[in-house]
């Protein structure tokens, strides 16, 4: 995805019509967090970026202010319940309460499971299904109040079974099951709560996965590509989009729904 400049940034916040509300992106610092968060913000909305990366969420924080927009970086783990509770009501003394959530953050440390140390099965547990759900619970009271709510989990395809990677599986598939039970729990609420799986995006962790299997980078996205039935590979932009769509005014139909934003069929 190629990153908008503050002055075309400042063009779309300016001219965007509707009010926009406050969300929080996880993971926002880099990746499909920021290309969600950019997106979000061009649409009007308020930003609290939450990132473990304290620089990368705070420049993003600084060129989405620059641009017209309003942002807040706030630097925490996810998985840790004390540093989402204080970062949530940061954001709220700031942005105003939280309207939507998009629960983005995560990293990947593939490997065989004979061969996985335990660290890596605990940490993307922790980071991927833990930070979902405490983001998600902190949020929850505020949202009941307003009778209004979106919750967006990112997922992955690699929730339908991916060899090598059984800790990110398993973490994937478990926010798809806790997006569904979730869904039922808010849906009186005025809360929907859904889900995007992304298929094959470029993104930083793709670098990490061509170094793994000892390919450059460019040979990587060509033997990704390949897969994909369009053609093409994501970008960030591509699941922003569905974000967006998610987070709609219009949306409050469709809840408990996992959209596997792929370039092609699944399931």
């Amino acid at each position: 995805m190629v990153a908008p400049t503050a002055d075309e940034l400042a063009l779309v916040v300016a001219a965007t019509a509707t009010e926009g509300r406050t969300a929080i992106v996880t993971g926002a610092a880099s990746g499909i967090g920021e290309g969600t968060a950019v997106h979000l913000a061009r649409l009007g909305h308020r930003v609290g970026l939450i990132d473990r990366d304290r620089e990368g969420a705070s420049v993003l924080a600084d060129e989405l202010d620059a641009a017209g927009g309003q942002a807040v970086a706030v630097p925490a783990d996810v998985s840790d319940e004390v540093q989402v509770e204080r970062a949530v009501a940061q954001i709220s003394d700031q942005l105003g309460a939280v309207e939507v959530l998009v629960n983005n953050a995560g990293f990947a440390r593939d490997s065989d499971v004979a061969d996985m140390p335990l660290e890596a099965w605990d940490d993307a547990i922790s980071t991927h299904l833990r930070g979902t759900f405490l983001l998600s619970r902190a949020v929850l009271a505020g949202m009941r109040s307003a009778h209004w709510g979106r919750i967006v989990n990112i997922s992955s395809i690699s929730a339908l079974a991916h060899a090598g990677r059984a800790n990110y599986v398993a973490a994937k598939a478990g926010i798809e099951a806790f997006t569904k039970a979730l869904a039922h729990e808010e849906a009186g609420h005025g809360i929907t709560a859904n889900a995007i799986g992304p298929g094959v995006v470029v993104t930083g962790m793709t670098a990490v996965g061509a170094q793994r299997l000892g390919r450059t980078l460019d040979q990587h996205v060509e033997a990704l590509r390949r897969t994909v039935p369009v053609g093409r590979v994501g970008t960030p932009h591509d699941i922003a989009r569905a974000v967006a769509f998610f987070a709609d005014e219009d949306a409050d139909f469709i809840t408990g729904q996992v959209l596997y934003v792929s370039g092609g069929p699944h399931g």
